[in-house]
């Protein structure tokens, strides 16, 4: 009589701590990445005035408390949802001359503002109510903080005074956009920035 030999059980796989933090990490990552795109996309397509959680949660395939528990309030999912879409967006440019910069910052922006979502930015940028109003003044602190490298950089290259605000300079540039797109109504697309840039720059040096 032959035995049927029984199968060995492959030895259990153990997982270090290590291990299972970088498999929460991946999960983690991609549950925020989810929730930022439907909360972004809701923002476009509803505003901030009735931009809902729940909605966003939904999309999402989350459950709304875990949104509740990460971010707390409805202003703070808005505002890095809208930090995480301009950083995409409109990334700061890094070719090497202080111009080239300002020209692939701004072509980047006009295209960003005559996008779908980039109008739901520019909304948020008029929003009265007092969530919105907080939100729009962080988001633009954070972006002129992260653009003003450009102009440290040109610092450095000696392109740029150094004792001249870079981030006033920055508000001057980008604010001839934001007057066509909520006070004008004429085409940002046609707005000269390459000769904006230039003048600028000229009178920044005299």
């Amino acid at each position: 009589m032959v035995r049927k030999r029984t199968p060995r059980k492959a030895p259990e796989k153990i997982v270090t701590k290590s291990e299972r933090r970088r498999r929460q990490g991946g999960r983690s990552a991609r549950v925020r990445a989810s929730v930022l795109q439907s909360a972004f996309a809701v923002l476009t397509e509803k505003g901030f005035q009735d931009f809902a959680i729940a909605e966003v949660a939904a999309r999402a395939g989350v459950h709304e408390t875990s949104i509740y528990r990460r971010w707390g309030t409805k202003q703070a999912l808005v505002l890095e949802a809208c930090l995480h879409f301009a950083k995409d967006a409109v990334p700061v440019p890094d070719t090497g001359s202080l111009r080239s910069d300002l020209v692939a910052l701004l072509k980047g922006l006009v295209a960003m503002m005559a996008s779908p979502r980039g109008q739901a930015l520019v909304a948020m940028s008029v929003a009265k109510h007092p969530e919105g109003v907080t939100a729009r003044q962080t988001y633009w602190q954070r972006r002129l903080e992260a653009m003003r490298v450009i102009l440290d950089r040109a610092v450095s290259r000696g392109e740029f005074p150094r004792r001249a605000d870079p981030v006033a300079f920055l508000e001057v540039l980008i604010a001839p956009l934001y007057l066509r797109a909520l006070v004008t109504g004429k085409p940002i697309e046609e707005w000269p920035y390459d000769e904006m840039i230039d003048r600028l720059l000229a009178a920044y040096a005299s």
